[in-house]
């Protein structure tokens, strides 16, 4: 074999070598999304599925969550204004899950995208739904995350969520309901069990855990 071409063959071998080492492959792990892993900093900030509650917008989360969100506003017969953004399903760490985000506006903000919104419908429960013009979704786009519903597709036993996150500092049971609430305020985490098993999942930054507490303390209060 000529000698040129054995030099060649060699030097291509030693470049591809050197490659190899230098460039991620792709076999890296993908992280690990899991209802159970709540990731609190030293900066405050709580950190579930990916996702910094009170940092990362919802165009972020749309990237973590590798689906696209649709995106309602919803005002209660009190007349509270909210923004939710809705995935019907994603998939994280192999397990199947609606998934609902609300995103941190202030009340005057979402009182003039309610004005501006079109298709009002009504909800059995009085509260009326929204559809937002395209710039007010863009707006919300950019806005951050305030809190995360996770609404599991396969049914979370008590035994694995008390393994998973211990015993509850308090269990509140809803009035004129079989659903019980586990509130977790050190997690910022309420999961609310159905009499069918069913679990759902709500996050929050533990400094703000009252503004879930405070309603469901209310109604509890009103029915005594």
């Amino acid at each position: 074999m000529d000698i040129k071409i054995i030099t060649g063959v060699i030097l291509l071998s030693i470049l591809a070598f050197i490659v190899g080492i230098f460039i991620p492959t792709s076999n890296n792990k993908q992280p690990q999304y899991l209802p159970w892993q709540i990731e609190h900093s030293v900066d405050g900030t709580t950190e579930v599925f990916g996702i910094t509650l009170n940092v990362s917008t919802l165009q972020q989360a749309q990237q973590t969550l590798r689906s696209v969100a649709e995106i309602s506003q919803f005002i209660s017969p009190g007349g509270d204004y909210v923004v939710e953004a809705y995935f019907n399903k994603v998939s994280l760490s192999g397990l199947t899950a609606k998934v609902v985000l609300t995103i941190e506006l202030s009340q005057e903000t979402l009182h003039a995208i309610y004005n501006r919104g079109s298709r009002i419908s009504r909800l059995g429960n009085g509260t009326n739904r929204v559809t937002l013009q395209a710039d007010d979704q863009s707006l919300v786009l950019q806005s951050p995350v305030s809190s995360i519903t996770y609404l599991p597709g396969i049914r979370l036993s008590e035994e694995l969520l008390q393994q998973r996150f211990g015993q509850p500092s308090d269990v509140i049971q809803e009035p004129n309901s079989t659903a019980s609430h586990w509130l977790y305020p050190k997690l910022g985490l309420d999961i609310t069990l159905k009499e069918n098993g069913n679990a759902v999942l709500q996050y929050i930054s533990p400094d703000r855990f009252l503004l879930l507490t405070a309603p469901l303390m209310s109604d509890v209060r009103t029915s005594d």
